[in-house]
């Protein structure tokens, strides 16, 4: 939360909560768009989706006013809006430091190398690797190239899969080369500038958490 106020000095933003829940919304409404369907009520967006009515309304009520009583809301138009908030109608090119399994699989993910989001690069140590590409045709750079290609290739974000020892020194070089979000895979708290967004994305965590509210169900 400490993070989420320095940022804040940086940056007119909401909470990280409400963006989360603004990504969701927008996934929902591109998939009702896609059937066809040019409104829908919040009730009906909360109700096929499992979502709660009142709270979509908050949320988006942050923004300005989108729906029409005994209407709803304009699907397209609110798209558009979503899209503008979440800063998606830019084109962000990013980097993956560690080009192990995790870090190909992510690069030839198709749902997250698509639209707003574009892996230009895999940095790597391996000398195995370095000179080769992903199946989807994604470079595999030497680590020591780093700063270089983040400028070459007017990187934006960068994502860290490499080993727990490593990520610290890979953070502090993406800050110093002018990357401001990155998403650490790394099963460790890196320290970065409060004005840099850190998004953690630690799967064991994850599954611990998992593993206590199954536990209470055995």
């Amino acid at each position: 939360m400490r993070e989420d106020k320095e940022i804040k000095k940086h940056c007119p933003c909401v909470s990280e909560i409400i963006t989360r829940r603004l990504s969701l919304y927008l996934r929902c409404l591109l998939m009702v768009n896609r059937e066809g369907d040019e409104y829908i009520s919040s009730r009906e967006l909360a109700k096929r989706f499992h979502l709660n009515a009142d709270q979509i309304r908050k949320d988006l009520s942050y923004f300005g006013t989108f729906g029409k009583r005994g209407v709803g809301y304009n699907i397209e138009a609110i798209v558009v809006k979503l899209k503008e908030v979440l800063g998606l109608t830019h084109v962000y090119n990013v980097v993956i430091a560690g080009a192990g399994n995790l870090g190909i699989a992510l690069a030839d993910y198709p749902r997250i190398n698509r639209d707003s989001f574009k892996i230009v690069a895999l940095l790597d140590r391996d000398n195995r690797k370095v000179g080769t590409k992903t199946k989807t045709g994604i470079p595999i750079y030497h680590i020591s190239e780093l700063e270089e290609k983040i400028e070459e290739l007017n990187v934006r974000m960068g994502i860290i899969t490499v080993p727990v020892d490593a990520a610290q020194n890979i953070a502090d070089r993406f800050v110093e080369s002018g990357i401001r979000g990155i998403m650490n895979f790394a099963p460790v708290r890196i320290q970065v500038p409060p004005y840099i967004k850190t998004i953690s994305a630690d799967f064991k965590s994850q599954l611990e958490v998992l593993a206590y509210y199954v536990s209470k169900l055995m």
